[in-house]
Order: C-alpha cells, then sequence, then structure tokens
C-alpha cells in the first residue's frame, strides 16, 4: 500500500472543479494510464438515489467522464442487493446509471453475474475467506471505492473499506458477516483500493445504512489510500477511530495508517467536524446475534423458519424500517 499518505477535503462550490481539485492533490494521475482498466464502485445499498444512502449520481457521472478522459476503459459496478432484496440492475436504473454511462462512454457491470472465486487467506492469523469477481482480481489496474459519508447500525461507520463488501456478489452474503472485520481487510488487501472518493454532499446520521438523518454537508473527501480515507471519516463524523474494528485491524495488517499528522491534507479537515451519533433500533438489538453468527444467520435468512421469523420482524419494526421494507417492495414486484 502507498505510504505517501495523502487527503483532500473541501466545502463543494463547484463540483466538477472540487472533484478535479481533488484528483489532483492525492497524484491520481499516478495510478491511471491511457491503457488501465478503471474500475469504481459506488455505494448503491438502495434501489434508487436516496441523499446520505447511496452515492450521488451526479458526483458520479463527473467523476466516471474524468477517468475516461485519461483511461482506457472505466468499469463501475455493484452486486445484487442483500437477501435477494433488489437487483444491481435496479439499483443502475434507479441512479440513471444506463444514461451516464451511455453519456461518458463507460461499462457498467452487475457484479453477481459474472465469474467470481473464494479467496482464503489469514488476518492477523485468522483464517476468513471472501468471494470475489475475477475480473477485480484479474483484470483491474486501478480500483476506486466512491462511498457515502454515513454512519452503520451494525459497524458504526460505513465508508470506504466497508463499501468493498458490496463486491462479494452473493446475495446472500448477509450469512457471512461473522468475523466481518477481518473479512474487510482481507477485501482491501485484494482489491486494493488506490483511490478514495468520499460523497459528502449529504451525510448520514443516526442510523444506516438505510434510512436515517441526512445533513447537507456539502463535503467532498478523497484520498490515496483507504485506511487514511476511512480515518478521515469517522473523524469527521465525530467517532474515535479506536474503536472502528476493521480500520485498526487493516492498519495492524499493514495497509494504511489511521494516524492522520502523518497524512499531507489541503488543508485543516478539523474545521469540517460533526458530531454524528448511532442510534440503534429494536430490529438492530435483535439482529446483533445473526450478525455475529453464522449458525444463527442461517436460521434467521435461510431456514424453515425464516417466514415465521420476518413475521414477528415485521411487527417491530419502526416508521423508518418500514419505509425501506415497502420501497424494496415496490422494486420487487
Amino acid at each position: 500500500m502507498n505510504t505517501d499518505y495523502r487527503a483532500f477535503i473541501t466545502k463543494i462550490t463547484d463540483l466538477e472543479k472540487d472533484v478535479s481539485n481533488s484528483l489532483d492533490h492525492i497524484e491520481w494521475k499516478n495510478q491511471i494510464s491511457n491503457d488501465s482498466l478503471v474500475f469504481v464502485k459506488p455505494n448503491f445499498t438502495y434501489p434508487f438515489h436516496k441523499p446520505g444512502i447511496t452515492t450521488t449520481p451526479e458526483l458520479l457521472e463527473i467523476l466516471l467522464a474524468k477517468l475516461k478522459d485519461r483511461a482506457d476503459r472505466v468499469i463501475i459496478g455493484e452486486s445484487d442487493g442483500g437477501n435477494h432484496s433488489f437487483s444491481a440492475d435496479d439499483g443502475f436504473k434507479g441512479h440513471n446509471m444506463y444514461k451516464i454511462c451511455s453519456n461518458t462512454g463507460t461499462e457498467l457491470v452487475n457484479l453477481s453475474k459474472i465469474p467470481a472465486t473464494y479467496v482464503e487467506d489469514k488476518i492477523l492469523n485468522k483464517k476468513v475467506k471472501v468471494q470475489v469477481p475475477d475480473i477485480l482480481i484479474n483484470d483491474v489496474d486501478c480500483f476506486i471505492s466512491v462511498p457515502v459519508l454515513k454512519v452503520h447500525a451494525m459497524t458504526t461507520i460505513t465508508l470506504s473499506m466497508k463499501n468493498l463488501w458490496g463486491c462479494y456478489p452473493d446475495t446472500m452474503r448477509g450469512l457471512y458477516h461473522k468475523n466481518l472485520a477481518y473479512k474487510l481487510t482481507l477485501l482491501t488487501k485484494l482489491l486494493k483500493p488506490q483511490i478514495i472518493v468520499i460523497d459528502g454532499i449529504n451525510a448520514l446520521n443516526k442510523h444506516g445504512p438505510m434510512h436515517g438523518e441526512a445533513v447537507k454537508s456539502d463535503l467532498l473527501i478523497s484520498a490515496n489510500n483507504p485506511v487514511v480515507a476511512d480515518s478521515l471519516g469517522t473523524s469527521l463524523m465525530g467517532f474515535q477511530v479506536n474503536d472502528i474494528e476493521h480500520i485498526k485491524i487493516a492498519e495492524r495488517e499493514g495497509l494504511g495508517t489511521t494516524e492522520l499528522n502523518e497524512v499531507r491534507f489541503n488543508q485543516d479537515w478539523k474545521q469540517y467536524q460533526m458530531k454524528f451519533s448511532v442510534n440503534r433500533t429494536l430490529i438492530d438489538s435483535v439482529s446483533i446475534l445473526p450478525f455475529n453468527s453464522e449458525c444463527m444467520a442461517k436460521i434467521v435468512m435461510d431456514s424453515p423458519i425464516k417466514p415465521i421469523i420476518y413475521g414477528i420482524a415485521t411487527k417491530l419494526k419502526n416508521k423508518d424500517e418500514e419505509v425501506v421494507n415497502q420501497d424494496l417492495k415496490r422494486v420487487s414486484k
């Protein structure tokens, strides 16, 4: 991983200019040449764009156009929504990606529809296994993660490393959350994100990843290292980096630094610091056990008693969770 750590942050005044300045500051051209294949991973954790929840299409169009001006091929991709909730193709349609890719000369790929391989390795002496599309390991020259600045009910924050979980093509990847921090580190090690652009146009407070309080923060953040990017995003939202397991494990694995004083910034990031929180719901509290146990996840998500469990869960949902449920039902029809 790169040890010349660079990061950029700005209040957005002119998005196209700000994207250009952010990429220049982190020296993006060192990672991309005219024969490069670039892969862009947005956060499409919802079947259509919702501010603070999914990556802003306008930002993606600007970024894709700039990348295509330099690279040979630029591909943007996502996997199907978890637990068969919606397809990546629904997400592409809901974010206007077919038109955006046509306008920019870039390509779309549903990662759940292409060949993939299981990779097993040790992270800090713990053996873990992930599934990864072959193209991301064998063909991509530069991997770019474009997450949203947001909190997460289970992992506290979800930024560039957590965004890589969407590269796991199995729609039932929710069965494999056990040791997630180690698996995210393995994905980071395998995919080697060289450029991170964090969408802070609207950040997400209170809850995530699929509902919460959208905050109009008008921030654009970039970095040339995922551990740096996620340490910065975590600190910007007012959380302690030492409390985020997957970031600390990635640092211990040698994938980057959490020491922001070792990073070359364009300006003082602390002036933009906010104070976010995670307000877990009753459903979240009940979900902690299957989130950390493959056996419990199997019982809840993939067993004969699943309909009974989901029926009970439906009665426990709050208003925001019910909105998500209804949105997903509409898309699946």
